[in-house]
């Protein structure tokens, strides 16, 4: 019977897989099964095999520039002044439509002691509808090992080559003479950067949940640096530095969990001088070398220092609503605190920003590999810099609105 068997096989099979499986044939015959599991192991622990993953989303965005209410309205119709200043050139629209194509593709396979690992790159781009320079390309690449006690080892790099945020003051021309800079005076120009985002995060399961005891624990630690770079002509707003972060998740039987985290970050900007409308009445200073003291907008060219410190708190709460549906509801708080120093640095000094967030979304498998992503969030910042005093177009208040639905399909 065995011999008929393996004539069979030899028969329908290749030159090179007749001697591979003559040879397994006669290990097995001479060293025993022991040999057969060794070869299974090896097997095994050569394979790899090919992920990729298609996404695509149509997200509705009502405050893409992060304008305050009373500036919103101003790009539709553009003033005179806000035309001839280059103020909101370029930025066609407060509200958006953004169509987002993403592929990702990778490798999983042995990695560590055997244990999964798992290479992914992948490919955005973002189409604003309405606001053509905002359209921009995102890159990505992720490198996870799993470890012991369903523990994982992540690294990953984002890169977003280049990015346009909205116009920036970038000079003032006193055409009238007058020694005051009026709206139709000032001089805005684009501002554009690109984006490099590193994290390298440990995740470890600390408490497993049971029948017994349904509530489990992991907890996951991470490191990162940031750096954004601003093309010319403003290298000012450039920052760059380090940040680290906490995360617990508590998970409550087998459909719920809940999660906590904590996340911070200490970016550096090299103070520059730059172009500001200020009040020489308040400051008791000569800006525009008129040998006065009294005008309330003179073009002033001082030391800027955008350097800060963000914390950001969050929780979320996710879990199976059925056998297919699953609901995530999220809460976020930013705090940034500006470290600025520099005396006429009206935008910067003292500054201190408050960002609460709120976050749905709902993920519903429609068939194997396929599912369905529906979601909104709701933004709020306030700031205690009334309306950009020195009218350099940083954001300040602002509320705003995104909605998206998405399909994401596993090849």
């Amino acid at each position: 019977m065995a011999s008929s068997a393996v004539y069979g096989l030899l028969t329908e099979a290749s030159v090179l897989d007749r001697n591979r499986i003559v040879l397994q044939a006669f290990l097995s015959t001479v060293l025993g099964t022991a040999w057969t599991g060794v070869a299974v192991a090896q097997r095994r622990e050569q394979s790899w095999r090919p992920t990729a993953q298609v996404h695509v989303e149509l997200r509705y965005d009502d405050n893409l520039f992060l304008l305050t209410a009373g500036r919103k309205p101003d790009l539709d119709p553009v003033s005179a002044a806000d035309a001839q200043s280059g103020r909101v050139q370029d930025m066609e629209s407060a509200t958006d439509l953004i169509p987002t194509p993403r592929l990702e593709v990778g490798l999983e396979g042995p990695g560590l002691g055997g244990r999964a690992l798992a290479l992914s790159a992948e490919a955005g781009y973002e189409v604003n509808v309405q606001n053509p320079k905002r359209r921009h390309a995102e890159l990505g690449f992720t490198l996870a090992q799993s470890l012991p006690r369903e523990g994982r080892l992540r690294f990953s790099a984002d890169w977003r080559p280049s990015y346009f945020h909205k116009n920036y003051l970038q000079d003032a021309v006193d055409l009238n003479a007058d020694d005051n800079i009026g709206p139709e005076e000032r001089r805005y120009e684009g501002g554009t950067s690109g984006e490099v985002d590193l994290a390298l995060g440990y995740r470890n399961r600390l408490v497993q949940s049971t029948k017994d005891r349904p509530f489990g624990l992991s907890a996951e630690l991470q490191v990162g640096y940031f750096d954004r770079s601003y093309d010319a002509p403003f290298p000012g707003r450039s920052r760059r530095g380090p940040g680290g972060g906490a995360a617990v998740v508590v998970a409550m039987g087998r459909r719920w969990s809940l999660g906590l985290d904590y996340a911070y970050e200490s970016l550096k900007a090299d103070p520059t001088r730059q172009v500001m409308i200020l009040d020489e009445n308040f400051f008791g200073a000569d800006f525009n070398g008129n040998g006065t003291f009294s005008d309330d907008s003179a073009r002033a060219f001082e030391l800027v220092d955008r350097s800060r410190t963000e914390q950001e708190l969050g929780a979320s709460l996710e879990g199976e609503l059925s056998k297919v549906v699953t609901l995530e509801l999220a809460y976020g708080r930013r705090l940034r605190s500006f470290s600025s120093e520099e005396p006429y640095d009206v935008s910067n000094r003292g500054r201190k920003d408050t960002r609460n967030e709120f976050e749905a979304e709902l993920d519903a498998r429609l068939a194997r590999g396929l599912h369905l992503r529906l979601g909104a969030r709701r933004a709020v910042q306030s700031t205690n810099r009334p309306e950009d005093p020195g009218s350099t177009g940083d954001e300040t208040d602002y509320t705003r609105h995104v909605a998206w639905v998405g399909l994401r399909y596993r090849l």
